[in-house]
């Protein structure tokens, strides 16, 4: 049987969601049409109205398998996205009739540009909105995204209602009546024909043979034409555009005649021909199941996964057992015994293997994993009773299994839990999902910045700590020289004690001491950093010196030594790399000014009519800027952000920092 993948993305409220149900509907696999979603039945998706999540819905008939995937439109779960344009290989658009060029159809062309060697069709959906301008919509794509855009299908209106639809290769026009096409005469036969002259110039491209034909006979056959077409497209010659609305299904039946006959086959890839014998798959989703455990939806390339056999994750260097083979219709698994090249199933309970993951048997295999974009939206979580506590762990692991752009760790630094998301629409899934889902109640708070101190001078310090009270004391005194260190050298411990004024089993509790101090500075409870400490003399006394004395002792004279030394706050400073159109670039760097951000130098980006802006900006002014620059840039701009370096902070900002340190010590107390 002849397998086709085939990823449906763009923007949300584009309709990839109700194509699919209307094809499934066509092709009688549900009884309802438009009633209740086929798809969407995760409860977080009920209640958003939206895809959140990817899936996979098979379509078959007697020759033909075609998987369709159906991704989110919000580009804050573009880890969905990726993993659908990486298990297809061909990848549909839907466009918003009403806003053809919004950011999510920007986003999908970039990605399945960018990302992948795919061919690419787009579908222009909601055909049934009234005050539509056809030639307008294909003007705006072939502007913004390509002039080989070139439609399949054209609409007819009558009295401004969409009622029939143009074959433009058949050249034969038809009208929706009663679920069934009805031929009739083409009232767009001019367009019909420029639009047809344009098909046939192209396909003429796919080889020399065909382009002298055309060349001498300033035509081509139509059957020649239907013929090459798929190759034309599998070429990306052209980009084939179909007109649709899936409130009416007659509409999409002309797409799906050309998705059958033009879409290229699983086993037309380029890169990977497959055989019988070596393995190459990837694991392009994972779903935590409370009875299934870990899902791991699987795109084979080449070779087969069967029932009960052990395949090698490379990602891992780990060998995995299957015991249990699915074929996924939307939230249905049906078993099955094997996977065969080219598609798409899921095996549960693998220990080891994640989304992104390639299975091989091959020691280099021919495809690389999924990179996912690093999350950058930072929140603190704070779970609200003892209760939560215990389940929050478990609840985040859940969920890590699940989403590779979402993070989470505890930074000890600032002694908090972190949690990191795409954006602001993704924390709000995320937890929406902690409380719904797994029943833990948190409190989302600022992100904690992990500021450090240092010192800028000299001082020294006596750390005195004797302790008489009946019985064995305490006794331990230690004289320390603080010294600055350069920045990055982190710390340096100097024993210059001479003629045994401390013996040396009690030196390192000396350091031990003051390495403990350093833990939390003496202007706003950060870390100490870049600092020399000298042990240059002390006292001990032969019944009650102990460990533990000159562990205090060795605090108490870093304590006193650096608020002497004129201590100092460094704020981290944060290396920015953000892609942004032509067109916004002034709001961007406007917005920057306001962050406190040196602008390190632009440069044209390899995106044509885009820029990259390299930047350095303190994090403190930073925590939202995902969600700001998707404000300033209508979601468009690309953005990264790494630590570079810590400076020190200007004495405002100081001051800020230390009071609201004091502010949530008299909290806590």
């Amino acid at each position: 049987m002849t397998i086709k993948n085939i990823c449906l993305t763009g923007h949300t409220s584009s309709g990839k969601t109700s194509l699919i149900e209307t094809i499934a509907y066509l092709h009688k696999l549900t009884n309802s049409f438009g009633t209740t979603s086929l798809l969407d039945t995760d409860e977080e998706e009920k209640k958003r109205k939206t895809t959140t999540f990817l899936k996979v819905f098979p379509i078959k008939t007697k020759n033909y398998k075609i998987n369709l995937i159906d991704t989110p439109g919000f580009s804050d779960f573009i880890g969905e996205i990726l993993g659908g344009i990486h298990a297809s290989e061909n990848i549909g658009i839907v466009i918003n009739s009403q806003n053809p060029i919004e950011v999510g159809a920007e986003r999908s062309w970039f990605l399945a540009t960018e990302k992948t060697k795919s061919p690419i069709f787009f579908i222009v959906n909601h055909f049934d909105k009234e005050n539509l301008n056809f030639e307008n919509i294909i003007n705006q794509l072939n502007e913004n995204f390509s002039p080989r855009i070139i439609p399949l299908t054209i609409p007819i209106y009558e009295n401004n209602n969409f009622k029939g639809i143009v074959d433009v290769v058949a050249k034969k026009a038809y009208l929706f009546e009663k679920g069934e096409l009805k031929e009739t005469n083409n009232p767009h036969e001019n367009l019909t024909n420029t639009y047809y002259e344009k098909i046939t110039e192209t396909v003429a491209e796919t080889n020399e043979e065909l382009l002298n034909k055309y060349l001498e006979q300033g035509e081509l056959p139509q059957d020649e034409i239907i013929k090459n077409l798929k190759e034309a497209y599998k070429q990306k010659l052209l980009f084939p555009l179909f007109v649709t609305s899936a409130k009416i299904p007659e509409s999409v039946k002309i797409l799906l005649k050309y998705l059958e006959s033009i879409a290229i086959n699983a086993d037309e890839l380029d890169s990977i021909k497959p055989n019988d014998k070596d393995l190459v798959a990837l694991v392009f989703k994972t779903i935590s199941d409370p009875y299934k455990g870990r899902v791991s939806f699987i795109r084979v390339f080449s070779g087969k996964i069967t029932k009960d056999s052990t395949i090698t994750n490379t990602t891992k260097n780990a060998k995995e057992k299957v015991t249990v083979l699915v074929e996924i219709a939307g939230d249905q698994h049906n078993p099955i015994n094997e996977c065969l090249p080219g598609d798409i199933c899921a095996t549960y309970k693998l220990e080891q293997t994640l989304s992104g993951d390639i299975l091989s048997s091959l020691d280099n295999p021919p495809i690389k994993p999924i990179e996912y974009p690093e999350p950058l939206f930072e929140k603190g979580v704070e779970p609200k009773t003892k209760a939560d506590e215990e389940k929050l762990s478990s609840a985040i692991n859940r969920i890590l299994e699940e989403d590779p752009t979402f993070k989470a760790y505890r930074d000890h630094d600032v002694k908090q839990f972190v949690i990191s998301t795409i954006g602001d629409v993704h924390l709000d899934y995320i937890v929406s999902k902690l409380k719904n889902k797994y029943k833990v109640n948190i409190e989302i708070t600022p992100r904690k910045i992990p500021y450090l101190e240092t010192i800028k001078g000299k001082a020294q310090a006596i750390g005195k700590y004797v302790k008489q009270s009946g019985g064995r004391g305490q006794f331990g005194i230690a004289h320390i020289e603080l010294e600055p260190l350069p920045r990055g050298q982190g710390f340096e411990f100097v024993d210059r004690i001479v003629g045994g004024v401390i013996p040396k089993n009690f030196i390192p509790s000396v350091e031990k001491g003051i390495r403990n101090a350093m833990e939390e500075g003496v202007l706003s409870g950060n870390r100490v950093v870049d600092v020399r400490a000298i042990l240059f003399d002390g006292k001990y006394h032969e019944v009650d010196s102990s460990d533990l004395a000159f562990q205090i002792a060795g605090a108490m004279a870093f304590r006193e030594a650096m608020s002497k030394a004129n201590p100092i706050i460094l704020e981290p400073i944060m290396s920015l790399q953000i892609m942004v159109p032509d067109s916004m670039l002034g709001d961007v760097i406007g917005l920057l000014n306001t962050k406190r951000a040196r602008i390190m130098g632009m440069e044209t980006s390899e995106r044509k009519g885009w820029q990259l802006i390299k930047a350095e900006a303190p994090w403190m002014e930073i925590t939202d800027l995902p969600v700001e620059l998707k404000s300033a840039t209508q979601g468009k701009a690309i953005f990264y952000m790494k630590l570079s370096h810590y400076e020190e902070a200007p004495s405002n900002i100081s001051q800020q920092i230390i009071s609201e340190s004091k502010k949530n010590q008299e909290e806590k107390v």
